[in-house]
């Protein structure tokens, strides 16, 4: 039995099915929640006569449940049928997004984006990591990495589509074009693909029959990060940088997804908006495999510096942005350092406090990233409003992509005196 069994392991492990489901899901929906919604933004303020700040703080408002509710969340796909989570929030998540076509003002906006809030927290990253974190030993950051990829993918595949429904069909109309989409992909995946444990179906972890890897893993256990524990960290400065470099961090990438398409079709229109989009979309695919080489291969204070590094290029080219050549220069340069967001924010924690004292840890800072989250589009917004002008904002995230450089850098050096 355990020779046929590795017979089936060593043709398609079924754990890659696993990822090629979740990055469906991260395709389908993580994109409508960051990169793609606010293309919607210039149809909804125009027909509702109300500011860019205000269409934003919908998107706010589901950033912060992600603050308050990830624990919770966490606590309940642990203990409960995770199929069954997963699959009735992604049905409560495709009804709330449905109804912003419904919106007749403002409120009607924020009310759909607090249930879009929670039900998103039950069916994309948590259930993601944990899968993946269950299926794979071995090669399981390679796995993270195409799990994540599918966001680039799903900007770079719907962007244009979104573009084309909203002036041919009109935002309402596309709204629940793109909640179908969701139903039909993400459900079925949910339902009939994903498994909680590779036991469920009489399968081991990717790697776990690995003696070499049992050691290795013993080893990162009992010596990797401090010594300290994650309330005894609270105090130091090295876990104070990370927990401000957590938090610009999340300013500068909620900044940038959230207001890239309004500032970009202000300058050049609909089309090259799209096409922007795309162009960083596909590169942050890469960027995602490649950081994660950087890191394995050079360790994470270099990887963190080339991330950071990139982010601050791309925006000083966007300073530039009426020159089209500078705008593709930023989107390709974007796409490079787009794993930052959702790449860097583990290794960097990883690397300060190991895997034992990870979960902890990542709660911890995760919740304050999502506070950065919550408030850099709107700060941007909010710039453009009182400016007339995304300059200052730019200008802004250059600092805080900095900032996050060193916070991290340091969380890693200062950290070193307590391993």
């Amino acid at each position: 039995m355990n020779q046929q069994q590795n017979t089936k392991q060593s043709k398609i492990f079924y754990g890659w099915y696993v990822v090629i489901g979740c990055a469906l899901l991260t395709m389908c929906i993580v994109p409508l929640v960051m990169s793609l919604s606010s293309k919607f933004l210039i149809a909804i303020t125009t027909e509702m006569n109300i500011s860019r700040s205000a269409f934003t703080f919908s998107n706010t408002i589901l950033q912060a449940l992600g603050i308050f509710l990830s624990p919770f969340a966490a606590k309940l796909l642990v203990k409960k049928n995770m199929k069954v989570v997963q699959s009735i929030s992604i049905i409560g998540f495709v009804l709330a997004y449905a109804s912003y076509a419904l919106a007749q003002n403002v409120i009607h906006l924020y009310i759909s984006s607090f249930f879009i809030g929670v039900f998103y927290i039950h069916c994309t990253f948590i259930p993601v990591s944990m899968v993946i974190t269950n299926w794979f030993v071995k090669k399981r950051g390679l796995a993270m990495s195409i799990a994540m990829s599918g966001i680039g993918v799903g900007g770079l595949v719907f962007s244009p589509i979104v573009t084309h429904l909203l002036g041919q069909s009109g935002w309402r109309t596309t709204y629940l074009i793109m909640a179908c989409v969701v139903l039909v992909i993400c459900l079925p995946v949910s339902l009939f693909v994903l498994k909680k444990h590779p036991e469920d179906i009489g399968l081991k972890p990717y790697g776990a029959d690995s003696e070499d890897n049992n050691v290795q893993q013993s080893n990162s256990e009992e010596h990797l990060g401090v010594k300290l524990s994650v309330k005894e960290s609270y105090g130091k400065l090295f876990f104070i940088m990370l927990c401000l470099a957590m938090f610009t961090n999340g300013l500068m990438n909620s900044a940038s997804t959230g207001q890239f398409p309004p500032a970009i079709e202000e300058m050049h229109g609909a089309i090259v908006q799209a096409t922007i989009i795309s162009v960083y979309s596909f590169v942050g695919m890469f960027g995602k495999l490649l950081l994660g080489w950087i890191n394995d291969k050079f360790g994470v204070v270099i990887s963190s510096i080339y991330g950071c590094g990139c982010f601050i290029l791309a925006f000083i080219c966007m300073l530039f942005g009426h020159n089209i050549t500078m705008l593709y220069a930023m989107a390709i340069l974007f796409g490079l350092g787009a794993a930052v967001g959702t790449v860097s924010p583990t290794l960097i924690v990883s690397e300060v406090f190991g895997s034992k004292k990870y979960g902890e840890a990542y709660g911890i800072t995760n919740s304050i990233m999502q506070i950065g989250m919550a408030l850099g589009s709107i700060m941007a917004a909010r710039l453009y409003d009182t400016t007339g002008s995304y300059n200052s904002a730019w200008v802004i995230v250059i600092v805080l992509a900095a900032i996050t450089m060193f916070g991290w850098v340091y969380a890693k050096i200062g950290s070193r005196k307590y391993m």
